[in-house]
């Protein structure tokens, strides 16, 4: 489906008149000759439609390497904006959609993209079934990570929520159950199960390409995988897992010349026709959470494991070799008054958790990345807030190397900065 700007603009008007008239629309003048059968004054009720958005823009800076865009040199290429519409259609029955757009860097750059769009069906409180676009439930905070007026932080910990990965691994387009079973007294069981598959735009998402090498398309095959939540006895506090399951093809294709190059390497046969498949075979991702809210306080914490293996239809020059990434962080946060909230997070990334020092690495600090952030966020009325933050990172194990022949081109140790306004309607 393919949306003018002409056309998104008459949907959303026509959405606001909605929400403001209460969805009360009345129907036009009947035929003289039919006025017996319908009077003149009645009218039909529309499901109210709940409309919201936001705007956000921000800037960030660092003291040495470029990360998430320029920012050695500091960027305002930090943007994001949205615009839901969700409505209960029917009894039991609810849909929901949401247009985003963002520019973060090199990613984005502005394109408007359906992020959700669900259909949702409760059959029981233990029972429901959504279809569509729907948000992946990964941990406590994915399916939230769209929504900035909801956090604290302006970054999520980065290793277990990369931002750079935002638009592969927050929805997928399927089907999903769900649904929340009492335990009685020992609290109640939040679940969720889907099944589906990732859609991965080449033109838009956070792979960088550079050189001869153009990346065509990504073959996401299929996505499948599940959450389960406890909500125990002591209040504020639940515990869960989450797991999910997927393959990835990247098809690319080099220009004739490296094709050349390549056959006259032997490192392809000599009917190459310049085009191979780079892939992650049987991914799984998994993560155990914690999250207590006591009051102003709140605590959370996550570990996270991610295994593949890597395979490519030139493994001369693309080994398959096994991966088995390690995450964590621990967050904690405060609210001061009802205008300021305060809190804190050390987070943890290993690219390889069978070498957490980097012994195996060219450069011990690109086997690690560790991040302590600092975040203040100023509310200062129900739809505008402030947010300042800084890290303090030691590693590069979750950067794109610029040079990995170069073992001096990313510092070891720095600082990252970031402010960040955001108006939500």
């Amino acid at each position: 489906m393919v949306v003018t700007v002409s056309g998104l603009a008459t949907g959303v008007a026509l959405l606001g008149v909605f929400a403001l008239s209460g969805g009360r629309i009345a129907l036009a003048q009947a035929p003289a000759d039919a006025v017996e059968a319908q009077p003149a004054d009645e009218s039909f009720e529309l499901p109210a439609i709940e409309l919201h958005g936001f705007v956000s823009q921000g800037a960030f800076l660092s003291t040495d390497n470029d990360y998430l865009g320029y920012s050695e040199r500091g960027t305002f290429e930090f943007l994001e904006a949205a615009v839901n519409a969700s409505s209960e259609v029917a009894d039991r029955m609810r849909v929901g959609v949401q247009l985003f757009t963002r520019d973060l860097g090199p990613i984005g750059n502005y394109t408007l993209a359906l992020d959700w769009a669900y259909l949702d069906y409760r059959f029981r409180d233990w029972l429901a079934l959504r279809a569509g676009r729907i948000k992946i439930p990964f941990g406590l905070y994915n399916e939230f990570s769209d929504i900035d007026a909801a956090r604290l932080q302006i970054l999520l910990p980065q290793s277990v929520y990369s931002s750079r990965n935002r638009d592969i691994l927050l929805a997928h387009t399927g089907f999903s159950l769900h649904g929340t079973a009492g335990l009685r007294g020992a609290g109640a069981l939040d679940y969720q199960l889907m099944a589906g598959a990732l859609f991965v735009d080449p033109g838009t998402n956070a792979l960088v390409v550079e050189g001869p090498v153009e990346l065509d398309a990504v073959d996401t095959k299929y996505i499948a995988g599940g959450q389960l939540f406890w909500r125990t006895p002591v209040s504020g506090l639940r515990v869960g897992a989450s797991f999910m399951h997927t393959n990835l093809a990247f098809h690319f294709s080099v220009d004739s010349l490296t094709r050349m190059q390549l056959v006259m390497l032997d490192v392809v046969p000599d009917d190459f026709d310049g085009t191979f498949i780079y892939g992650y075979r049987d991914m799984n991702l998994s993560i155990g959470s914690v999250e207590y809210l006591a009051g102003d306080w709140s605590f959370s914490a996550e570990y996270s494991r991610t295994t593949y293996r890597i395979y490519s239809t030139i493994p001369m020059l693309f080994p398959g070799n096994d991966q088995d990434s390690e995450a964590f962080y621990g967050m904690a946060a405060y609210r001061l008054s009802r205008w300021l909230e305060t809190g804190a997070y050390y987070s943890l990334f290993f690219a390889d958790a069978d070498d957490r020092d980097g012994s195996g690495f060219p450069e011990s600090h690109r086997a690690y990345q560790k991040d302590l952030a600092v975040t203040a966020r100023f509310d200062v009325n129900d739809f505008w807030l402030w947010k300042l933050e800084g890290h303090y990172m030691d590693g590069t194990g979750d950067m794109i190397d610029p040079d990995p022949d170069d073992p001096d081109d990313l510092a070891r140790r720095w600082g990252f900065f970031l402010v960040k306004t955001t108006l939500t309607f």
